[in-house]
This record gives C-alpha cells, structure tokens and sequence, in this order.
C-alpha cells in the first residue's frame, strides 16, 4: 500500500511537471492535409496575405495546425485544435505596437522574477469571445484590424537568467499587461545543430 501511495505521488508530480513545459514539434504540410473544418477560415484570409504557410504542431499531448501568413506589414497564425476547431489568432508585434502601460506592467513582472531577462518575442493573442461564432470568422476580422481591437491576451517568448542558469519560457500576460501563466520551452535535440 505504501509502495501504491509513492507512486501515484511521483505520478502526479511528472503530470504537473509535464503541464508547465512546452515541447513543440512542428512541420510543414500541404493545405488539404488541413482539418476540413478549418478550410472554411482559410478561405477567408485576405488575397493581398503573403507566405501563406499550413503546419501540422504536436506539443506531445495535444496535435494541433496552424496558418502562418504575413498581411499588412504583420505576421499572423492562425491555430485549430486536432479536429480543426479555431483555438486563436497570434499577431506578432514590436515594441512601439504595444500600449506604454502594457509593456511597463510586463517588465515590472520580469524584473522582479528574474535576474536578467530578454523579451524575443511578443504576439498578440486572440481568443473566441462567444461560442455562438461556431467559424471563427469574427475572430479572424478582429485580429486582422488588431491596431483597432484589444487582444485577449499577449504572449510572449523571454529568455531569463537566475543563479547561471539559462532558460526560456513562454508566457501570458492579460490584456493589461498583468502575468496569468508560463511554460518552459524545451528545445529538440536537434535545435542544437548547426548547418
């Protein structure tokens, strides 16, 4: 019995353990390998986007596609779960894209947690407000107009320093810059190559 309980314990800890890391896979593959339910979003991609990209991602547990495209000026993914329903709309932005007020919230954050940090990447996150948009076409026009629309969330990609140890993370922060959650990013073996 006592053997019983120290295993579902350390069971229970790698589960949660599992939960706070990211190990992303992702590969290009063709638009009809695409859900069939997500078809009906793609098609409504403006005509002036640019490098319209489709990939298939797996973090180990959940698989997942993703449509990269650029549109005015800005780098847009949009991702659909397994069965190819819309989870959200990502829009990179720069530094003079985010409100003052946000990227002060999120380096108050940073600095306090971490000794040294570096922000690599910020997206805009885009979520579904209603289940009633059941397409995700208002998602979709929402995020192409997001100089206008407030996201739901921004993600963003930091690289950290503590005690010599250096790590990468990605985190959510709310809309008004206030941190929600991370995941360590755990790189492949073979991000380490060198070509």
């Amino acid at each position: 019995m006592k053997n019983l309980v120290i295993f579902i314990f350390f069971l229970i800890t790698a589960v949660l353990q599992a939960q706070e890391k990211k190990q992303e896979r992702e590969e290009g593959i063709e638009r009809d390998e695409m859900p069939s339910s997500a078809l009906f979003l793609i098609e409504k991609i403006p005509e002036k986007a640019k490098r319209v990209r489709f990939y298939s991602e797996t973090d180990g547990e959940n698989e997942s596609y993703e449509v990269k495209f650029n549109f005015n000026k800005s780098i847009f993914s949009v991702e659909f779960g397994e069965k190819g329903k819309l989870q959200d709309v990502e829009v990179t932005l720069n530094d003079k894209e985010v409100p003052s007020t946000i990227i002060e919230n999120i380096e108050a954050y940073l600095q306090e947690s971490h000794e040294r940090y570096k922000i690599e990447k910020i997206q805009a996150q885009y979520l579904p407000l209603t289940p009633k948009d059941s397409t995700g076409l208002h998602l979709l026009v929402r995020s192409l107009s997001f100089k206008n629309n407030a996201p739901s969330n921004y993600e963003i990609i930091v690289a950290v320093k503590n005690n010599g140890n250096l790590n990468k993370f990605e985190m959510i922060f709310d809309e008004n810059g206030h941190f929600q959650n991370k995941r360590e990013i755990i790189r492949n073996s073979y991000d380490y190559l060198i070509f």
